[in-house]
């Protein structure tokens, strides 16, 4: 089973455009079962009129769909909408629940979206797609307790939590020192960094003048031994797609 984090930016990609056939492109290629959408506009207003690029997106990779939003609007260069977290998803949504996540003064609302899956006979799996704060650490941990208020009853349940957590991911020898509070937050509840667990190739999600993975598909202790890779997607189309790229992990699980 291979399960995908993206952050789609608002639906627009570096060259200004929206433009689902890419990202399904993209998405397509990976061979994902499922997939966790941060940064998804739904429905998406225009001067013109209101589109549904998520369902347009589904009905593309014929995939299932579920939206939660966050409780605030978005302008985009050219369209306009409620912004939150997606799930997509090759088997059958049974169920959805959206989580609105604790809120500082001053900060923006954020999310957690809940979406079961029918794998298969006696095999049921959950996806946990969220994105944290961008501005402030500790904004993030008080979100993060809000994640891990809703997944405390989870830990003996198959599952992932995917997303943007806006916090740079360690990398190199020096790692275990430089681990920041919320991926310890998460450690210390039981869940393993899958990048730090089995990732191949290169780190870096959202490429700057300072690579940084931001971008997290975290993996409770139950799911570890089915955990066999953990890779970001690269490519021409993929930085031209959003300014963050795919994280992919795949489970010897069935």
């Amino acid at each position: 089973m291979k399960v995908l984090t993206y952050n789609v930016h608002l639906w627009e990609g570096r060259d200004g455009r929206m433009d689902v056939e890419r990202l399904a492109a993209i998405i397509e290629s990976t061979g994902a079962d499922a997939v966790a959408l941060n940064e998804v506009l739904h429905p998406v207003h225009t001067h013109y009129g209101q589109s549904t690029p998520l369902r347009d997106l589904a009905n593309l990779l014929r995939m299932d769909w579920a939206f939660g939003e966050s409780n605030r609007t978005v302008q985009c260069a050219g369209w306009w909408g409620p912004v939150g977290n997606a799930v997509l998803s090759r088997c059958s949504i049974t169920a959805d629940a959206n989580h609105y996540l604790p809120k500082l003064p001053g900060t923006q609302g954020r999310n957690m979206l809940t979406a079961h899956l029918d794998v298969a006979r006696d095999h049921a799996f959950t996806i946990y797609s969220t994105h944290l704060d961008h501005a402030f650490e500790g904004t993030r941990m008080w979100q993060l307790r809000g994640v891990l208020t809703a997944l405390q009853s989870k830990a003996d349940e198959p599952h992932v939590l995917m997303g943007d957590f806006n916090t740079p991911g360690p990398v190199g020898p020096r790692s275990k020192r430089l681990t920041p509070p919320v991926v310890r937050m998460l450690k210390g509840n039981g869940y393993i960094d899958a990048f730090m667990a089995a990732g191949e190739g290169a780190h870096a999600t959202f490429p700057s003048v300072v690579d940084f993975r931001i971008d997290y598909i975290f993996v409770p202790v139950i799911m570890q031994p089915y955990l066999a890779t953990c890779k970001v997607i690269n490519g021409a189309l993929v930085d031209q797609a959003s300014d963050h790229r795919p994280l992919m992990a795949e489970f010897n699980w069935s």
